[in-house]
């Protein structure tokens, strides 16, 4: 528990500084990962391991292409899967988007834009609709206002996930 924490703590880290997440904290976690399943479950591991590590990239694929989620927030989520398994990563996937729920809306009130917010998410809802494509998610000119660092509410997730699991 204590290297995941300290992987998912550090990708925050640099999350919040760069905006972006280290492969290289990616590829530790995941050789860390493949290591316990096959420790584990010997040859069968592999297995384990790439099943557990595809199901985030699946699940997600759709909110990546709209840029709702980014890449290195789907590998954070596979690098869970890969460490400790299903159970794990789906209570983790549940809490995260919870506590990212949560987070977003204390920004949203913070800088009072809810019908802003609500207008553009009506607006791009719209145009999914009339073009029948899907289609990025509209960026914003105001700097980084509405933008949350999903790996926050993944450290977040996966603590909890891990307290109510184990």
């Amino acid at each position: 528990m204590l290297l995941s924490l300290t992987l998912l703590s550090l990708a925050a880290a640099t999350d919040i500084q760069r905006y972006c997440i280290s492969n290289r904290l990616i590829i530790c976690g995941l050789l860390s990962g493949c290591f316990f399943q096959v420790s584990d479950g010997g040859m069968k591991g592999i297995g384990v391991f790439l099943l557990n590590v595809s199901v985030p990239v699946i699940l997600f694929y759709l909110l990546y292409l709209i840029r709702a989620l980014g890449a290195g927030d789907i590998k954070l989520f596979s690098m869970i899967g890969g460490i400790w398994g299903l159970q794990v990563l789906c209570v983790t996937i549940i809490v995260s988007f919870l506590i990212a729920a949560f987070l977003s809306l204390c920004k949203i009130l913070y800088h009072r834009n809810l019908f802003s917010r609500l207008w553009v998410f009506k607006e791009y809802i719209c145009q999914v609709l009339v073009s029948g494509r899907l289609l990025a998610y509209p960026q914003e000119s105001q700097g980084n206002q509405h933008v949350i660092h999903f790996s926050v509410a993944i450290l977040i997730g996966y603590a909890i996930a891990m307290e109510v699991s184990y």
